[in-house]
């Protein structure tokens, strides 16, 4: 009896939760954005006017700095302030962190970043992204092998990953999104989104 009531218990939980959990953390994130908003409307003592009005000045915000980091000379400040800010140990350590964690979401960026299999002679192949077709200039300084390229190995499940200056000949294109990869190297291939397959329009 048990256990025909805790199957559908599980399959119910493995349904619902994921749901439950997104929409909570993005009905979270609204909230923080419209308590931003409505904070900076009290600073600047204007009454809101209609519900989310907050979060509706905070999405105006973000656009106009998008729209603005469109001119050189804006981009050039903001550069050479995040330089300034970067000498400091903690705020580069901090800094660092959370602007490669927000690069994960730039698809223009991720879109560059090409899917291979690497070549492990006598183990197999691994999942892996060129970072960089162009190596630093200290390691090609210390090596004599032009052909060279960055590749990085995500560790399963977001602990870690490794960089790899690997020949192109051990290289094997995989015409494979950035997303749905790099889902399937972080979750060991147990995530059931990727595997769903897609209808595409021809």
């Amino acid at each position: 009896m048990k256990r025909y009531l805790l199957q559908p218990l599980v399959k119910g939980s493995m349904v619902v939760l994921p749901l439950l959990v997104t929409v909570w953390l993005l009905w979270s994130a609204l909230l923080w954005l419209n308590g931003l908003g409505l904070n900076l409307l009290s600073h600047l003592s204007i009454d809101s006017l209609f519900p989310g009005m907050g979060l509706s000045l905070m999405l105006l915000a973000l656009l106009l700095v998008g729209l603005l980091f469109q001119f050189n000379p804006v981009s050039w400040l903001y550069q050479y302030v995040e330089d300034a800010l970067l000498r400091f140990p903690l705020v580069k350590t901090l800094y660092g962190a959370v602007k490669d964690f927000a690069a994960m979401f730039d698809q223009e960026k991720n879109q560059g970043q090409q899917v291979v299999l690497v070549d492990m002679p006598g183990q197999g192949q691994v999942l892996g992204f060129i970072t960089a077709s162009r190596i630093p200039t200290q390691v090609q300084q210390a090596t004599s092998n032009p052909e060279l390229v960055a590749v990085y190995l995500p560790m399963s499940y977001m602990v870690g990953g490794y960089t790899l200056f690997v020949e192109r000949s051990r290289l094997t294109l995989v015409d494979w999104s950035f997303e749905d990869a790099m889902r399937f190297a972080l979750t060991a291939g147990v995530s059931q989104t990727q595997a769903r397959p897609r209808n595409r329009e021809h």
